[in-house]
């Protein structure tokens, strides 16, 4: 009976098509939304069924805590489909995951003390990641966990996408990101199905983005075995069988951080420091909401990167300019303490610091449809001013 039921279950399993969204909590949740509404429209649209639904939502104190929103799609009744698909918290593996901040791919946590899961955790055989990202899908790997079967990388070029804050930044990602699912999986979406919704759904504007997503994606095969060894440990989740008769919940020491919950998988952006230039304000010491920053022997002030969330407050209240930028996560490959390595060899500190900072700087403007805006300036030339 067992494997009769396995059988069926594969059976079911075959014939519906899974999609997550992951994002980031807060910015990104209209967007999320957004995407999988249209493809189950989309779906209807086809003559078959869909529905879409959301999991880890959010709250203002998550701002960028990794969350997911899903779709369903299946040639099936509606009844038949919540049946097999509808009580589950999450699918247990997904034809396309898509990725609406790169900087995801270096590892999500949904929850506290669940772990670091590699992003593409839930891309089944055969199956998608597909990211915003400017990066290509090789560069995109190097961040990526290996698996033991063939997959694909897929890459719709664009920037990091925060539409959803309490104003609905629309730069037309969700249209670029549909009209990319289409060229991918046209098993889930047609391109002339998400032609006629997209209109009506998310605006007549959007129709050149739709084509432009689908003409644009680049996909690149991954062997078994391509991308990197996991350095994160999983946890092992007790079975309801093993839980104890008492639980004890460690409380944290008040003004201080909570070490058990390093939140760095919320980044987009980390701070980059020139401490030659600082004038030991501590502002940013004080300003930090997540008690980032530690202060040093010398009266300046480390950074901690596995707790720092990237919400940027550091480098808005810092006085002297370029003294403390947000930088692409995705430049960095650990969470080492840049005062150690400032006081190691200062020259060369700041000659990494300035590479890294490089000589744009980005900010988020309120005009829908446009995106972000990149500055040129001047390198810090050391001035305390």
């Amino acid at each position: 009976m067992g494997k009769i039921s396995t059988l069926l279950d594969e059976v079911a399993e075959a014939d519906i098509k899974n999609v997550e969204v992951n994002y980031r909590g807060i910015f990104q949740k209209t967007l999320a939304r957004k995407i999988c509404k249209t493809l189950v429209y989309a779906a209807k649209e086809e003559e078959r069924t869909g529905f879409s639904y959301g999991r880890y939502s959010d709250a203002p104190e998550r701002n960028g805590v990794p969350c997911k929103y899903f779709a369903v799609v299946a040639e099936m009744s509606e009844e038949d489909l919540e049946a097999e698909a509808g009580a589950k918290i999450e699918p247990n593996d997904v034809n396309v995951s898509i990725v609406v901040d790169d900087t995801m791919v270096k590892g999500v946590e949904p929850w506290g003390f669940s772990g670091i899961r590699p992003i593409n955790e839930k891309v089944k055989l055969g199956g998608t990641l597909l990211v915003v990202s400017e990066r290509s899908p090789l560069e995109l790997l190097k961040n990526v966990a290996k698996k033991d079967f063939p997959y694909k990388i897929a890459v719709v070029p664009g920037k990091h996408s925060f539409s959803g804050l309490w104003v609905y930044k629309d730069d037309f990602t969700d249209a670029r990101v549909l009209g990319a699912l289409a060229r991918i999986e046209p098993d889930i979406v047609g391109l002339e199905a998400l032609r006629k919704v997209v209109p009506e759904k998310l605006g007549a504007e959007k129709i050149d983005a739709l084509n432009d997503g689908y003409k644009s994606v680049i996909i690149k095969s991954i062997a078994p075995g391509e991308g990197i060894d996991w350095p994160y440990s999983i946890p092992t989740l007790p079975k309801w069988h093993e839980f104890k008769e008492g639980i004890v919940v460690k409380s944290v020491a008040r003004g201080g951080r909570n070490e058990d919950y390093k939140r760095f998988t919320t980044r987009t952006m980390r701070p980059v420091i020139r401490f030659d230039t600082c004038i030991k304000c501590d502002l940013c010491w004080y300003a930090c909401p997540d008690e980032c920053f530690d202060p040093t022997p010398d009266g300046l002030f480390d950074v901690n990167y596995n707790y720092c969330v990237g919400c940027g407050r550091c480098a808005e209240v810092c006085p002297v300019p370029n003294t403390i930028v947000m930088v692409d996560e995705l430049k960095f490959e650990n969470n080492d303490s840049p005062y150690h390595e400032y006081k190691k060899d200062k020259e060369a500190y700041i000659e990494w610091a300035d590479q890294k900072m490089g000589e744009k700087r980005v900010n988020y403007p309120f005009v829908t449809g446009t995106g972000l805006i990149e500055e040129n300036v001047k390198k810090n030339d050391g001035e305390k001013g």
